[in-house]
């Protein structure tokens, strides 16, 4: 019985992914490329995460925080990303990279490709399945 809830999970998780992966390309077709340089080091619990000046095409500054932080740094004051950002929307800048760009498709789509195999594997061997557990029961009768 659980297989049919890992079967819906997984389709619904499917679902989101692609919309998910959907939105990103919109957001990729719809954007401008800038070039950020890293102006600082932000001390994270002891790891270090690289905050960007990125200038747009408009000569505007959008100062952008990077979620990932290591230590040692991974970055150096002055190393230089690409970044998209929306027109319309300056503080969507995101670094140009597979994984920033398409974090949230990945994810659900890594968690909902072994639930969708499972699920539909059960569902469609259960006949296969279930019929020793039928034999099982009418030779205890039998018996």
């Amino acid at each position: 019985m659980w297989y049919k809830l890992y079967l819906l999970a997984g389709i619904i998780l499917l679902t989101v992914s692609l919309y998910k992966f959907k939105q990103s390309i919109d957001f990729i077709r719809r954007s401008e490329r800038a070039v950020g340089t890293v102006i600082s080091l932000e001390d994270i619990d002891g790891a270090y995460s690289p905050v960007f000046a990125v200038k747009t095409k408009e000569n505007d500054q959008i100062i952008y925080h990077h979620a990932a932080a290591s230590n040692p740094a991974a970055w150096d004051i002055g190393e230089e990303a690409t970044f998209l950002y929306d027109p319309g929307n300056p503080g969507s800048a995101t670094m140009m990279s597979y994984f920033w760009l398409f974090n949230w498709a990945i994810l659900f789509l890594a968690i909902a490709i072994p639930l969708v195999i499972v699920g539909a594997g059960y569902f469609l061997l259960s006949p296969l399945i279930r019929l020793p557990e039928a034999a099982t029961i009418v030779k205890r009768r039998i018996i």
